[in-house]
């Protein structure tokens, strides 16, 4: 059934196009010289015009397709995953924290004497 629907509107598609050419052509053949030269000018810089526009299209898809290319080539990489806390890997050695501070390191400070602003003469 649709493919006797699609038939019948393209049957009458092109008998609509023949008689539009044929009422096209006689009104045509009754214009000067002048007038068909400025037609077919007007014409002639139209399709003129679509060429930058064709060139500008070629190239903002060429370079879609650039980006689409680059895009697809970067993603080829594994991804990069950071854990971060849990246990250190294997190849990398746990921190070494000292359970307490040497006491070597800070018994220089322990000589130290300090003034309390507003206080007396004590150490600590």
């Amino acid at each position: 059934m649709k493919e006797r629907i699609f038939k019948f509107f393209a049957l009458l598609g092109t008998l609509a196009a023949l008689v539009a050419g044929v009422l096209i052509a006689q009104r045509v053949s009754q214009l000067s010289n002048e007038t068909l030269s400025l037609a077919g000018g007007a014409l002639f810089g139209c399709a003129l015009g679509l060429v930058p526009l064709g060139v500008l299209l070629a190239v903002a898809w060429f370079a879609l397709r650039w980006r689409e290319a680059s895009k697809s080539q970067s993603s080829s990489n594994p991804p990069v995953v950071i854990v971060s806390g849990g246990q250190a890997l294997p190849w990398y050695p746990a921190p070494q924290v000292p359970a307490q501070f040497p006491a070597a390191e800070y018994e220089h400070a322990a000589g130290r004497k300090y003034t309390i602003v507003g206080g007396g003469d004590e150490e600590d």
